[in-house]
């Protein structure tokens, strides 16, 4: 584990997301799940957690699949926000099994009957108090539907889910690209001036990141823009996959099916919405 702040943490488990661990003598927050036992029993494995009357609370920062997987067996109460439970099935693509098992992996989006139920749901703000600290959360539905922001104000130390990635394609299936401009917009404001950003895929970020962000969504939403206005098949749409990847010049080439994969599946789903929409 890695302390960035006064009894704040991040370690990237065994899936690859960077999680945030908020700990105090009486509670503690878990953003996404470290996916192993934390010192002093205090973690999911311990029969013995009730014993010490210590609070826990685990974040869901949004409704990716190994976000979701991680969390699978946790012994605290799973804290998400309310869209994460709502059916999303329609936004799911119809795809035969053989593709579905060949991009199944760590990129994968999956639809809402794979979320455990969450104990504490909310839909704008929630704030939660671990010891002295306040930890707030808020509704950023940019790059996911549910996707959840996570603000330690004291501390200055914001994390952020899948807003930022770099050097690696951004999730697009269930998200909202204007939205998503406007959220690192605001990312880039002097709210969140001298804040440590936490990307769940990178870790801490900086600003100038932050902005090169916010020109991938630009160029993206652009290219999707005018496919939809040209109403063009799907077909074109999946030959716009090397374009966007072309942004990206330190792709790392060891994952280039993964991201390959992870913009294959996004423009299927998002395509897949549309028509929804229109239907």
């Amino acid at each position: 584990m890695k302390e960035i702040a006064p009894n704040i943490y991040i370690e990237q488990n065994s899936l690859g997301l960077f999680t945030g661990i908020i700990q105090s003598d009486d509670g503690m927050v878990l953003i996404d799940s470290p996916l192993r036992q934390l010192e002093g029993g205090l973690w999911k494995g311990s029969a013995d957690q009730s014993a010490y009357s210590y609070k826990c609370y685990m974040i869901v920062l949004d409704t990716n699949y190994d976000r979701l997987l991680s969390i699978k067996g946790s012994d605290c109460a799973i804290v998400a926000q309310s869209d994460a439970i709502s059916p999303i099935r329609s936004r799911t693509p119809r795809i035969s099994e053989d593709y579905q098992q060949r991009v199944e992996n760590s990129e994968t989006v999956v639809s809402g009957n794979r979320m455990l139920p969450p104990e504490i749901i909310f839909d704008s703000e929630l704030s939660l108090h671990v010891g002295s600290l306040q930890v707030d959360l808020a509704h950023h539905p940019g790059s996911n539907q549910a996707g959840v922001w996570v603000t330690i104000p004291e501390r200055k130390v914001v994390f952020v889910g899948d807003t930022v990635v770099v050097d690696q394609p951004p999730f697009i299936a269930y998200s909202n690209l204007e939205t998503w401009e406007q959220d690192l917009e605001l990312l880039s404001s002097a709210e969140f001036k001298d804040y440590q950003i936490v990307s769940s895929r990178s870790g801490v970020v900086d600003r100038d990141q932050v902005k090169t962000m916010s020109k991938h969504i630009a160029a993206i939403r652009a290219i999707i823009d005018s496919l939809k206005e040209s109403k063009a098949p799907i077909e074109d749409w999946y030959n716009k996959i090397p374009q966007i990847l072309s942004r990206f010049s330190q792709l790392d080439l060891f994952n280039s099916e993964i991201f390959y994969n992870r913009l294959h599946w996004g423009i299927t789903t998002y395509y897949d919405f549309i028509g929804h929409e229109k239907g």
